[in-house]
């Protein structure tokens, strides 16, 4: 059972599996096998996470429990390459948004990621009003990189990449198990409440790569968001690249009772 841990759906797998189908309908809508995405230069280029948000219990979800998993928005240059997923069992939903950019490689590190010179049809629309919610969670994305950046807090736990158990197909370190690192983080930094309570939401954005054997260094900071009688914590943590200090990687979750 893949999908699932002892505390219910498993949310890396969710994270997988969307983005996974949000890269077949991308491919779908360019006519292109994703190995065959290229810039106007000619270089590959790569539909790289850059945002994703889950909202709802994952808890709640239960080993004989019948599942769906629904796209209630296709990503598109309209929507700003967004989509949005909702994973339904009777009245139970736990729901994930995917948010891609384009990127190229400019060199054999990971870390040189860049902007590639895009043709027409990759290029998304941000006047749409569909892509208006993305741009509101680029602009988020900014606002806490900037924060991070100001931030010299010393990280209270730190992963070295691996190359079997962190790369996707194409070299790059998968999204999801940054997130994944980034909940082990918050686990590590706050273990009362997020033992206690189950996380209800979080929005991560990621700003670059890393290198196998480089290290990430994520810093989780707690605050009571409300108290009694029904209490609530939200934990902000960055994540830095050890190479270099740069922050790859910011999240904020909601954990409530």
């Amino acid at each position: 059972m893949p999908h699932m841990c002892t505390s219910g759906v498993r949310r890396s797998w969710l994270l997988k599996e969307a983005c996974h189908r949000h890269w077949l309908s991308i491919a779908a809508q360019v006519g292109r096998r994703p190995s065959e995405f290229r810039d106007i230069s000619g270089a590959r280029i790569f539909a790289s996470v850059v945002a994703c948000i889950l909202d709802g219990d994952a808890a709640r979800f239960r080993e004989d429990d019948m599942c769906q998993l629904f796209m209630v928005e296709v990503p598109s240059a309209q929507t700003g390459w967004r989509s949005q997923f909702v994973l339904t069992s009777g009245t139970k939903t736990l729901g994930v948004e995917i948010l891609t950019s384009y990127a190229r490689r400019n060199g054999p590190s990971n870390s040189e990621l860049g902007a590639p010179e895009l043709f027409e049809r990759f290029r998304d629309e941000r006047d749409h009003a569909a892509a208006r919610r993305a741009g509101l969670i680029r602009r988020i994305g900014r606002h806490d990189r900037e924060l991070a950046v100001r931030d010299e807090a010393p990280p209270h736990i730190t992963f070295e990449i691996n190359e079997d158990a962190h790369l996707n197909g194409v070299g790059l370190v998968y999204f999801a198990h940054i997130h994944d690192m980034i909940e082990r983080a918050e686990r590590n930094a706050v273990p009362e409440y997020v033992g206690t309570y189950p996380m209800r939401n979080r929005r991560a954005h990621f700003y670059g790569n890393l290198d196998v054997g480089d290290r990430l260094e994520i810093t989780a900071r707690a605050r009571a968001r409300s108290l009694s009688p029904n209490p609530s914590v939200v934990v902000h943590s960055h994540a830095r690249r050890a190479s270099d200090g740069q922050v790859i990687a910011c999240a904020e979750s909601i954990y409530a009772r």
